[in-house]
């Protein structure tokens, strides 16, 4: 029994090495997803911009042909009061000239309201493109640096398993049962704790009973704490600097 409680405390911190590793693993990628979606927002927002810069273009492109089309007619309509000769061809012709002046006058106005908002989404563009840029040469080397933690975590886990491999059958099967469904059931994995001089539990801090502190000193049995349910071992080299 003393040879598997050694074993034990060897996989407790093959164990523990691991779960520090998986929690650097849920981290890193959490902050990946995080620095690139700064990216993202930013790029989104300068893209939407420039997309209403091109739709504005679009729009004054229409105007500007509008424009055209409407004082063609209108010098049409002017060339024609020459050779009027009625009164209601004269009305009609004035009537006609009138709305081809008032169209254009609206597009006019139209296209400096354009050419208005053109000019502050421009700024916004500029603006936001430095802001893109400037994120870009920030978050980009952090994320690269980050996929590599990643990769280089995947890479120690694989090699730390190789190691619990090793030890794990040289622990009898209920020695190790019982102390893989006490460590799966924590938040931490600390399934063992050491006992040496200070006569308490160190995972609940419950002080021992004098006999149950002896059986653990002896090792001879698998022995779990009352209160919080911890495999005890005796830590002899804890226990022997505590006596120097």
């Amino acid at each position: 029994m003393i040879q598997d409680l050694e074993y034990l405390i060897k996989l407790q911190e093959i164990d523990l090495r691991i779960h520090e590793q998986e929690m650097a693993q849920e981290k890193f990628p959490s902050k990946v997803i995080e620095l690139q979606k700064e990216i993202d927002d930013i790029g989104l927002k300068l893209e939407r911009t420039i997309k209403k810069l091109e739709g504005i273009e679009n729009e004054t492109g229409k105007i500007d042909e509008q424009i055209n089309k409407n004082h063609a007619l209108l010098e049409k309509s002017q060339s024609r009061l020459s050779s009027i000769k009625t009164n209601r061809e004269y009305d009609a012709v004035h009537a006609e000239i009138e709305a081809q002046k008032n169209m254009i006058n609206t597009a006019v106005i139209r296209k400096k309201n354009l050419q208005h908002e053109s000019e502050m989404l421009n700024t916004t563009k500029n603006e936001t493109s430095e802001e893109y840029d400037k994120i870009i040469n920030t978050n980009g080397p952090q994320i690269k640096d980050l996929k590599a933690k990643i990769e280089l975590i995947d890479s120690n886990i694989s090699e730390i398993m190789k190691e619990r491999e090793d030890i794990v059958p040289k622990i009898g099967k209920s020695v190790y049962r019982t102390y893989e469904l006490i460590r799966k059931r924590r938040k931490n994995r600390r399934a063992i704790s050491l006992i040496s001089n200070s006569k308490n539990c160190t995972i609940c801090f419950k002080i021992l009973e004098p006999q149950l502190y002896n059986e653990i000193k002896r090792g001879t049995k698998l022995i779990l704490c009352q209160n919080c349910g911890s495999i005890l071992i005796w830590d002899e080299e804890t226990a022997k600097k505590q006596h120097a």
